[in-house]
C-alpha cells in the first residue's frame, strides 16, 4: 500500500511538471501568434487552452468589407505529427501548416459557432518568414510536453475501476442537431456483461436502442475514432467479427450485429473511453474464462445444458428446450411462434458428433451452438410432432446469447469426449459366437417405417457355419419375403457399414472381393447370386449393434 502511494504521489508530480512545461510551451506559441495581413484579408489569431495539452486556436477571417468568418480549432498538441510542421509562402502571406499523425480527423474545427466539423490539417499565419520558423519551433517544441501529459493523465487500476470509470464517462453528449442520451449498466449474467442504452434524438425522428455485449468479445485493435458531420466518438468491433452483439430497437430486437458507436462530446473523452476499453478488455476475457462452470459427469453436463437453453425468447417466438438421455440423447424443442407451434426431437449419440463441429453461430436474431456428426454421417434421428422426417447430419441448439452459447459449446465438448470413450470401439471387448449371435438376434427387430413393415429373423446351420437372413417386407399393397444364405468366412468384416437414406438405415454387408457368393431367394423362389445384402434397422443404436455383432461373427 505504502508503494503505491508513493508511485501515485510521484505521478502527480509528473503529471504537474508536465502541465508546467506545456503551459510554458503554449505561452511561447501565444506570444508569436499576431494579425497578419494579406491582400484581400486580416487574420486575428489567439490561443488559448481548455485543459492540459489541449490547444484552442481562434482565427477570425476578415474580408475587406469587414465580414468576418470565425473559426475556432480545438484539439491535442499530442497528436500533431512534428514532421509535418512546416512554414511557407501562399501566395501574399506567410503560412504554418501541420497534420495529424496518419491524417486523422482529430482536430474539431467549428465556423461562427454554427457548423462543426473534423479535419486532420490545421493552418495558422506568420507574420513574415522569421515569425513562420520561430512558430515552427515552438510548436515542435510543446508536442513532447502535451505526449507526456496524455501518456500520464489517466490511471486506473484492475478490472472493477475502470468498468466504474466506463460507468462514469459514457454519457449524453448534445449536438447543434442531434441529443444523444448514453448509459452504459453491469449485468448479472456473466462478468464483462453490460448493456448499452442509446437515445437518440434527430429534429422529430427517435430511436431508442438497446445494445447488450460482453466486453471480453470485444477486439482491442479496433476501437477506433468514429466522425460522422458533427458527431465525434468511437467506433468499436467484435474480434473476427463476430456478430455477438444483441440489438434491441424501440423495444424490438434486431439481428446480431459485430459493432457499435459511443458517442463522446470531444476527442480527449473518446481517447480515453478509447484506453479504458482497450484496457480492460483482456480483464474481462479473465473474468468471464474463470467464471464458466465446470460439469463433473454426464448427467451434471445435461443438467448444466438444461439450465441454460431451457427457455429462449426472440421478439415473439419461444424456444422450449430439453436434454434427456445420458450418451444416447433425445433433445426435444418446442417452438412457438405467433401463428403456429410444432414439436421438434433428435435423437443422437453424443459420441458420434465431431467436437470440433460443435460450433456458435449467429443465425439472424438469435445465436446457436451447431452440432455436425463426424464424417457428416446422417445418425440425427429427427421427428416433427411425433412424425418421423428422416436422418441429419447437423442441427443447432438455440441459446439466450453468447455467453450461453460459449458454455453450451463447452459442455457439449466435454461430454462429447467422454461419450467417445465409452463407445470407442478399440475399447470394447471382443464377443464370442453365442454372444455375437444372441447380439444379432435382439437387435433383428420388427418395425414399422411408415407404410411399411418389417418382420425378421436369422439362423445359422450346418454346425453354426452358414447364416441364413430372412425378412418379411409388407406395405398396404404388397408382400415379399427375401431370404439370404452365405458362408461366414466368405464375408468380409471390413465391408460392413451403416447406410442412411432418407428415412430408411441399412447395415450393408458384402462378401470379400464382392464374389457372388450369396444364394438369393424371393418368395421362395431362388435368384442370381448376389455379392451384398441389407439389414434394415429402426434406428443407429440398433444399426451400430447388428454391425458388431455381424463383425464379431465373421471375425469367428
Amino acid at each position: 500500500m505504502k508503494k503505491q502511494l508513493v508511485l501515485y504521489f510521484i505521478l502527480i508530480l509528473a503529471t504537474l511538471s508536465n502541465a508546467q512545461d506545456f503551459d510554458t510551451a503554449l505561452q511561447n506559441i501565444s506570444g508569436q501568434l499576431a494579425t497578419v495581413q494579406s491582400g484581400k484579408k486580416e487574420y486575428q489569431q489567439s490561443v488559448d487552452s481548455s485543459g492540459p495539452g489541449i490547444v484552442i486556436l481562434h482565427i477570425d477571417e476578415v474580408d475587406s468589407k469587414g465580414k468576418t468568418k470565425s473559426y475556432v480549432y480545438e484539439f491535442n498538441l499530442a497528436d500533431i505529427d512534428p514532421n509535418t510542421v512546416r512554414a511557407y509562402a501562399k501566395h501574399d502571406v506567410f503560412t504554418v501548416s501541420m497534420t495529424t499523425k496518419k491524417k486523422q480527423k482529430l482536430i474539431k474545427k467549428t465556423l461562427d459557432n454554427e457548423k462543426t466539423n473534423y479535419v486532420y490539417e490545421l493552418i495558422i499565419y506568420a507574420t513574415d518568414p522569421d515569425n513562420g520558423r520561430n512558430l515552427v519551433k515552438s510548436i515542435k517544441e510543446a508536442i513532447p510536453a502535451a505526449r507526456k501529459i496524455l501518456d500520464k493523465r489517466l490511471a486506473l487500476h484492475g478490472y472493477t475501476e475502470r468498468l466504474n470509470w466506463l460507468k462514469k464517462h459514457i454519457g449524453n453528449v448534445e449536438l447543434s442537431k442531434k441529443q444523444i442520451t448514453q448509459e452504459l449498466t453491469e449485468k448479472s449474467d456473466y462478468p464483462g456483461s453490460v448493456s448499452l442504452h442509446k437515445n437518440i434524438i434527430t429534429g422529430k425522428n427517435e430511436k431508442d436502442k438497446i445494445f447488450d455485449f460482453n466486453l471480453a468479445y470485444l477486439n482491442p485493435k479496433q476501437i477506433d475514432f468514429y466522425i460522422n458531420g458533427d458527431v465525434f466518438g468511437l467506433k468499436i468491433a467484435t474480434k473476427r467479427g463476430k456478430k455477438l452483439i444483441k440489438l434491441t430497437e424501440n423495444n424490438e430486437q434486431k439481428a446480431y450485429t459485430n459493432k457499435f458507436y459511443i458517442a463522446t462530446k470531444n476527442v480527449e473523452e473518446a481517447r480515453d473511453l478509447q484506453k479504458v476499453l482497450m484496457d480492460i478488455i483482456p480483464l474481462a476475457k479473465q473474468k468471464l474464462e474463470a467464471a464458466l462452470p465446470e460439469v463433473s459427469g454426464l448427467q451434471d453436463g445435461i443438467k448444466t445444458l438444461n439450465g441454460l437453453i431451457e427457455s429462449v425468447k426472440v421478439n415473439d417466438t419461444e424456444y422450449g428446450q430439453n436434454f434427456s438421455g445420458d450418451c444416447i440423447i433425445n433433445f426435444t424443442q418446442n417452438i412457438n411462434e405467433a401463428k403456429k407451434s410444432y414439436s421438434d426431437l433428435y435423437e443422437f449419440n453424443l459420441a458420434d458428433l465431431n467436437k470440433k463441429q460443435i460450433k456458435t453461430k449467429t443465425k439472424g436474431k438469435v445465436i446457436v451452438v451447431e452440432l455436425n456428426t463426424k464424417s457428416d454421417h446422417k445418425y440425427i434421428k429427427y421427428s416433427r410432432n411425433d412424425e418421423l422426417k428422416g436422418y441429419k447430419s447437423t442441427f443447432n441448439i438455440y441459446t439466450p446469447g453468447p455467453e450461453q452459447a460459449i458454455v453450451v459449446q463447452k459442455v457439449l465438448k466435454k461430454l462429447t469426449m467422454k461419450c467417445q470413450e465409452k463407445f470407442d470401439p478399440k475399447k470394447q471387448k471382443p464377443l464370442d459366437f453365442n454372444q455375437a449371435a444372441q447380439l444379432l438376434q435382439e437387435n433383428l427387430k420388427n418395425f414399422n417405417i411408415g407404410d411399411t413393415g418389417y418382420e425378421q429373423s436369422v439362423d445359422f446351420t450346418d454346425g453354426n457355419k452358414n447364416l441364413k437372413y430372412q425378412n418379411v417386407i409388407t406395405n398396404k399393397s404388397s408382400s415379399k419375403e427375401l431370404i439370404y444364405e452365405v458362408d461366414l468366412s466368405d464375408l468380409n468384416p471390413k465391408s460392413i457399414k451403416i447406410k442412411v437414406s432418407g428415412k430408411k438405415i441399412n447395415v450393408e454387408i458384402a462378401t470379400k472381393h464382392l464374389e457372388k457368393l450369396i444364394k438369393y431367394y424371393k418368395d421362395g423362389k431362388i435368384q442370381a447370386y448376389q455379392n451384398k445384402f441389407d439389414i434394415p434397422a429402426p434406428d443407429i443404436e440398433t444399426a451400430r449393434n447388428i454391425k458388431r455383432a455381424l463383425q464379431n461373427l465373421i471375425k469367428k
